[in-house]
């Protein structure tokens, strides 16, 4: 798909970067102004509400016949699905949220229909989640995630959110890959492209289906590593989603400015 490029309108370099610094700041955790007080961007087929609930679209990774990345013990599509699960849960007991899936399990699904899913949920932010593998050294580890794009429509709320989500997971006591967790990712060819957010130059180069087709700011994670046995085992069962899961949530309050509320049983 075609890289959509667009400036921010109605909204000023230096609020952005304010905001942006205060994520640095503060690492995310502390609360953010509402989302209709960021900044804005292009023409969007639709407006994003400015007060609750906000409506949060769950992406899990793969699907149908893609099953991802795998392990002897674990393909990254199950995992994918139970993190999901587990959000979807937590989510749904904050009436302030309205979580809705862009793919049921077992479904497979285009990206573009997953976009479109969550477009016409009227979808806040899109998350999407994935897992890791590295075969060839499974030393590697930790969470990462990858926010839109420089140049892309709401590529300055994602990168908001993302950092929101790093501090949250480094918190819960996942170890953070790069600097501070937060990259971009771009694909030329086969080769992909791996980057600090802290490099904000424009590319050409294509980044993941899923936020280049997003309609909303979006954010694709990547929770853990199956290639690597303490990931696998801190972060994919059902214990380990949950308290990402967990993460997730606190991450998206502190990105709409909103105090978390305790999860009941």
């Amino acid at each position: 798909m075609r890289a959509v490029f667009s400036r921010r309108r109605g909204v000023g370099t230096a609020c952005a970067l304010g905001i942006l610094a205060m994520c640095l700041l503060t690492g995310g955790a502390q609360a953010l102004p509402a989302v209709g007080d960021l900044f804005s961007s292009g023409p969007m087929p639709y407006p994003l509400p400015a007060s609750p609930p906000y409506v949060i679209a769950l992406d899990a990774g793969h699907g149908g016949s893609d099953t991802g990345a795998h392990s002897s013990q674990l393909e990254e599509v199950e995992a994918c699905e139970r993190a999901v699960d587990a959000l979807y849960a937590r989510l749904a007991k904050d009436d302030r949220f309205t979580p809705v899936r862009t793919r049921e399990n077992g479904e497979g699904c285009r990206i573009k229909e997953r976009a479109a899913r969550a477009a016409e949920a009227k979808a806040n932010v899109l998350l999407s989640i994935h897992f890791n593998s590295d075969p060839s050294c499974a030393q590697s580890h930790g969470f990462e995630c990858f926010p839109t794009p420089p140049g892309r429509d709401w590529s300055e709320n994602s990168l908001v959110l993302a950092r929101c989500i790093a501090a949250r997971m480094g918190e819960a006591g996942h170890r953070l890959r790069g600097a501070n967790g937060v990259r971009f990712a771009y694909y030329s060819g086969k080769r992909k492209l791996i980057v600090d957010a802290t490099d904000t130059r424009e590319r050409t180069l294509q980044s993941f289906g899923i936020l280049e087709s997003a309609m909303s700011p979006a954010v694709l994670v990547e929770q853990g590593f199956l290639s690597n046995s303490s990931d696998r085992a801190a972060w994919t069962g059902q214990e380990g989603c949950e308290k990402a899961a967990e993460a997730y949530y606190l991450a998206l309050c502190d990105y709409f400015g909103m105090e978390p509320q305790p999860a009941q049983s």
